[in-house]
């Protein structure tokens, strides 16, 4: 039997969860503490429970989706996880790392499921990229460039670090095999203080390989994808049109500059398909939630990305505090 989900939290991303579960015929019930959208959600699908507490969410589903704002992230999981149920829980999977520990250590205890919700992990072309690259198509990685940026929604609770790149950290650990040995941070808060705008991240990789993300929600156009840099190629993936091509470009030669030569084979695009991804992701998650297998983006991995995400804020906010006592 499919398992039964209630979605706790109908607003700008959670109404996309709603929609794709009551497609796949999952959709056990809606938690909204919002009086409009419960109205307006009984209206569009008279046939689900809608409910304004957990509580009674609680009684009725084998699991939940959490797609609340992020500083309520960790209560409601560790509620819903006491309880035994499974849950997914939206990005960031929390603010700091103690909660999120303590998230992990309530899914231990009671057996249940832990998803985060990383979604970019269950795009087609990322999982065919990873297949490539497993599969020594560009020869040894090296490097990995990735953007996301946009003239994009400004929160207030959370900086464009926190807003914007847990995904993309979640896929460098997908593709780099695991988390970095190390992170270095810095950008600018100019639109609210201490609250930053523009985020650069640098990390270093066990062999030698790094990573760089730069990040930003105050962008004159949107920029979203990634460059993987190898000794033999590099892959080029474009979120936008979810297309994946492959250059056959490399330096030949010996040790020194002088004696590398470069070359190119041309370039031949590998993969351009839809973006489904939620509804990829949600399966993925009935399908846990019925067979017991841990999921791709499990909790370990949510904690592992939480943990750079504050180490490289606490850089960040060193920064403002270095210049101002030099002011």
């Amino acid at each position: 039997m499919t398992p039964s989900v209630a979605v706790v939290g109908a607003g700008a991303w959670g109404r996309n969860h709603v929609r794709t579960l009551h497609e796949l015929g999952a959709l056990g019930g809606v938690v909204e503490t919002s009086r409009d959208l419960r109205d307006r959600l009984r209206q569009t699908y008279p046939d689900v429970p809608v409910w304004s507490g957990l509580e009674e969410a609680l009684e009725r589903v084998d699991g939940l989706v959490i797609a609340t704002p992020a500083a309520t992230h960790a209560g409601l999981a560790i509620q819903a996880l006491e309880a035994g149920k499974g849950v997914l829980v939206e990005k960031p999977m929390t603010l700091d790392l103690r909660q999120a520990q303590a998230v992990q250590a309530a899914a231990r205890a009671s057996g249940a499921t832990l998803m985060v919700g990383h979604l970019l992990l269950y795009q087609p072309a990322l999982q065919e990229l990873k297949h490539q690259l497993d599969s020594g198509a560009i020869g040894s990685v090296l490097r990995i460039h990735q953007e996301r940026l946009n003239h994009g929604r400004v929160r207030s609770t959370e900086n464009v670090l926190w807003s914007f790149t847990p995904h993309d950290v979640a896929v460098l650990f997908h593709l780099m095999g695991g988390p970095p040995e190390s992170v270095q941070a810095c950008g600018a808060a100019f639109l609210q203080s201490g609250q930053h705008d523009d985020v650069h991240l640098e990390l270093a990789f066990p062999g030698g390989r790094s990573a760089h993300i730069h990040a930003s929600w105050y962008w004159p156009g949107k920029q979203r994808g990634l460059r993987v840099l190898g000794d033999q190629g590099m892959v080029v993936y474009e979120e936008g049109d979810q297309s994946l091509t492959l250059h056959r470009k490399h330096l030949r030669g010996g040790a020194g500059p002088d004696r590398l030569e470069p070359v190119d084979h041309g370039q031949v695009l590998l993969f351009l398909g839809d973006g489904e991804a939620l509804r990829r992701e949600d399966q993925h998650f009935l399908d846990c939630l019925a067979t017991g297998a841990p999921p791709l983006s499990d909790g370990q991995s949510g904690v592992d990305v939480i943990r750079v995400l504050e180490r490289a804020e606490a850089q960040l906010q060193a920064g403002i505090l270095s210049l101002t006592e030099q002011a």
